[in-house]
């Protein structure tokens, strides 16, 4: 009887054993924090094109170069918190030198944050906040919460999507969308794509204006208006970041 009642003992304690081990699991939920990696030594570098939209000369100015930002090391900020040192370095374009042959040259430091909640950037002494955890479809949050800029509604536009980018598969990817406002003079629109276990792999900005010539015909507005905006342009911005390659030093 003793001997049935321990074998009868230890199934019982194997049975809760493996319930305990599944549950476990189902709370234990991917939340996406590897769209904003943290360790020390990873590193991102960027196509980045620009075109500027000279008002007083009416010329587009286009500057293009290769952005590299790795983690260099971590310290504690003003809040005690962990807080990861973004060193930035640049190589511009050259049309006789490829970017292979060009050293780097150090641009700045910038700053990230990674919390149980939300993944923060200080871009140019701006705090950002650039992803919030969970991340979830149309989850909305206010990016300059941080900051004395106004409020502004940032949101996920899609999660763990398969995307081929600069004809590179990233098998989970996710898009904040931080401005998308247009009107027949001006057009702000700006989005963020990141990666599983790379971070930031697209950036794209517009903040354009267009303005007609108040000396124009009815027949020359009509002819200005009818055109996109982006065919229009009399002054503003407009960049790209796409990533060119990823790794760990």
């Amino acid at each position: 009887m003793k001997q049935v009642f321990g074998i009868l003992f230890i199934s019982a304690v194997l049975i809760c054993g493996i319930v305990s081990c599944k549950k476990d699991k189902l709370t234990d939920p991917d939340l996406g924090y590897n769209y904003f990696p943290n360790q020390v030594g990873k590193y991102v570098i960027y196509d980045v094109d620009s075109f500027y939209y000279n008002d007083f000369t009416s010329h587009i100015d286009t500057f293009k170069f290769q952005l590299k930002e790795k983690i260099q090391s971590v310290f504690l900020d003003n809040q005690n918190r962990p807080t990861l040192r973004l060193e930035r370095f640049v190589k511009y374009y050259n049309d006789t030198v490829a970017y292979s042959l060009m050293p780097w040259t150090f641009r700045n430091v910038w700053a990230e944050n990674r919390t149980a909640a939300t993944a923060e950037k200080v871009e140019e002494n701006v705090r950002f906040i650039k992803l919030v955890f969970p991340v979830k479809k149309n989850k909305s949050w206010n990016g300059n919460v941080q900051n004395t800029n106004p409020e502004i509604d940032y949101s996920y536009s899609y999660v763990d999507q398969l995307k081929n980018i600069a004809g590179m598969t990233f098998d989970s990817t996710l898009e904040v969308v931080q401005q998308n406002n247009l009107t027949l003079i001006a057009q702000k629109y700006s989005i963020e794509q990141y990666a599983k276990n790379v971070g930031l792999v697209y950036k794209k900005i517009i903040d354009v204006a267009s303005q007609p010539n108040p000396l124009w015909t009815p027949t020359q507005f009509a002819a200005f208006y009818v055109l996109p905006i982006l065919q229009r342009v009399t002054s503003g911005v407009q960049y790209t970041w796409t990533i060119n390659s990823s790794g760990t030093e």
